[in-house]
């Protein structure tokens, strides 16, 4: 199951309205402030700054640097391009909400790691 924008964005809107003294958003203007939170995200991501959200987790760039490699096949050797991406970390919170949600399913972690 995934979340959509649309999800997400009636999810942020209700706890928006719990907070007394906020103005309600319209569907479209809280969706843009949602695409600008994730670029402004992204932005930080692809300038080298790690990101944490409180509660939730740190995201932060990491590099794979060129190495040789041989192919099976043909026995050649190549070398890789230098790469870079964005690996996630969860916060302790997280995890503890993950795992009350999949006790609540019945499962544990031993069948999630089997499959």
């Amino acid at each position: 199951m995934s979340v959509t924008f649309h999800k997400l964005a009636s999810r942020v809107q209700a706890d928006i309205e719990n907070d007394s003294g906020i103005p309600r958003l319209t569907q479209q203007q809280l969706t843009q402030l949602m695409v600008r939170t994730f670029g402004h995200i992204g932005d930080a991501l692809s300038y080298g700054e790690d990101v944490y959200l409180e509660g939730f987790g740190r995201f932060y760039p990491d590099c794979k640097p060129p190495r040789k490699v041989r192919s099976g096949f043909t026995s050649e050797v190549h070398i890789t391009e230098f790469k870079v991406f964005v690996r996630f970390n969860p916060f302790k919170q997280l995890n503890t909400r993950v795992q009350k949600y999949l006790e609540k399913l019945g499962l544990n972690k031993e069948d999630i790691d089997a499959t």
